[in-house]
């Protein structure tokens, strides 16, 4: 055991290091303010043009500069950081290495401005599938997702809300929906059935766009009014599980819809229901036996079909107004009867066409474009390029009976095989050259694309060099 005197020796040269710590930490901090100091100059700050209002900002931004914009800029910049979705408006999944998250973990400076940002917090997504490994939606989710809306202020609302585990949501996850329920504009839920009948059925005011999604067996099967009193809804999709009886929404004032996983008579349903769409996108799963055909639809201008039982629908829909034909994603059929029937019944003027091609339609395909002579656009999906030839070739008739696409101004090319390229590419070179000044009997052709899958030969330096000249 040390005696008093060891314990006073140790103290007092505690006491010494002590002391030349402090001078050396004033030496720094006197070091640190000069160096501000010529911060200062050299970056033309003087004492009498700082900002008062700048408080514990005025010190750092003479170090960091970047914290001495104006926080309207800042809080622009922080909107440029929101990671971008394609083909969705709606943010990503919340992520701490992601804005906004990651801008409140840089400084306190930075975390005030971006909590003060009202539009940073505006969009959310929450998915949480089990075949994902992120669990169910349980209380802490639904208070992050709380916490989360409620720093958006009064800001209009785009979120997702997923929860496709086999674990129901935490309950307090409707009273949270609920109470932003006047702010939804962009809103995508995906829960088990259940819970829709369980919103209420709120004045929806700035609702644009809604997509529903349902799994689980309902227990009572009674229309959801919760979506019935949105004034300015125009689109909406139905995802798995949810069918359009289901929902009861102002149908009349709808412009755009969506069906996926669907029978055929529940796409015929939605167009009854929605009969002023302008876009309709249908993914018929199941074929039925048992339909008629329906009225025509007066105002639809954009349809696409896909999945295995959609040329089978056809035959149900006429559309006169139709302008663009998506039928790229459709199972490939044998038989083009039934969209060649549908078009003349429409007796639409259509006007762009995207179509995939099997190596056994070409002949069916050739006739059905002769059929569509107002197209301005074609999207050609090809099976192989023996198929693109055969369907080139028609272009370099010229009799008048005879002209192929005589006003189509762009065109799409998208070849799955690559096999026999050498061919196609001299017959659509042939076709571009035909096509590259108007004639008497049909316009120039202005935008062409072709691409090709696989790692197959590229076109001849003669035929690029063809192109090279077409194109300049």
């Amino acid at each position: 055991m040390s005696t008093a005197g060891e314990i006073r020796t140790r103290l007092q040269r505690i006491d010494a290091e002590i002391a030349q710590l402090e001078l050396s930490l004033q030496s720094l901090q006197e070091t640190r303010t000069g160096l501000l100091e010529e911060l200062r100059h050299i970056n033309g700050i003087h004492p009498e043009n700082e900002i008062p209002s700048a408080g514990p900002l005025s010190r750092e931004a003479v170090a960091y500069p970047v914290l001495t914009l104006p926080f309207e800029i800042t809080s622009k910049i922080f909107l440029d950081c929101l990671p971008e979705e394609c083909d969705d408006p709606v943010r990503p999944y919340p992520s701490q290495d992601e804005a906004p998250l990651v801008l409140t973990r840089v400084c306190r400076d930075w975390r005030t401005i971006a909590l003060s940002t009202s539009m940073l917090w505006s969009h959310v997504r929450i998915e949480l599938d089990s075949d994902e490994g992120r669990g169910s939606l349980d209380s802490k989710w639904v208070a992050l997702l709380d916490i989360w809306l409620q720093r958006s202020q009064q800001q209009p609302l785009s979120l997702v809300v997923s929860n496709h585990s086999y674990a129901d949501p935490d309950e307090t996850l409707l009273r949270v929906l609920d109470s932003h329920s006047r702010r939804w504009r962009n809103v995508a839920l995906k829960l088990p059935f259940n819970y829709f009948p369980r919103l209420a059925a709120r004045s929806l005011p700035l609702l644009e766009r809604l997509t529903l999604s349902a799994h689980g067996s309902p227990d009572i099967i009674n229309p959801i009014s919760a979506f019935r009193h949105a004034p300015i809804l125009r689109h909406v999709c139905f995802e798995g599980g949810m069918h359009p009886a289901d929902v009861n929404l102002p149908w009349e004032q709808l412009t755009s819809v969506e069906l996926y996983g669907a029978s055929a008579d529940d796409c015929l349903e939605l167009l009854r229901l929605a009969p002023n769409v302008t876009r309709c996108v249908l993914d018929v799963q199941y074929d039925s036996h048992g339909l008629a055909i329906g009225s025509p639809l007066p105002s639809l201008s954009s349809f696409t079909f896909t999945g295995p039982a959609s040329w089978g629908i056809l035959r149900f829909l006429a559309m006169p107004a139709l302008q663009r034909l998506d039928l790229s994603r459709c199972s490939p059929s044998r038989n083009f009867a039934p969209i060649i029937q549908f078009l003349k019944r429409s007796e639409c003027d259509l006007r762009e066409l995207k179509i995939y091609v099997r190596s056994t339609s070409a002949v069916q395909t050739i006739f059905l474009l002769h059929l569509l002579p107002s197209l301005t656009s074609v999207d050609l999906i090809l099976a192989d390029a023996d198929t693109g030839t055969a369907i080139f070739l028609e272009f370099k008739f010229n009799e008048e009976n005879r002209i192929i696409l005589p006003h189509v101004e762009s065109m799409s090319v998208h070849c799955i095989n690559d096999d026999n390229q050498r061919q196609m590419f001299e017959v659509i070179t042939d076709a571009l050259q035909i096509r590259a000044d108007p004639s008497d009997s049909s316009v120039a052709l202005k935008s062409f694309t072709l691409s090709m899958e696989g790692l197959g030969r590229t076109p001849s330096p003669e035929v690029r060099q063809q192109w090279n000249e077409l194109a300049g």
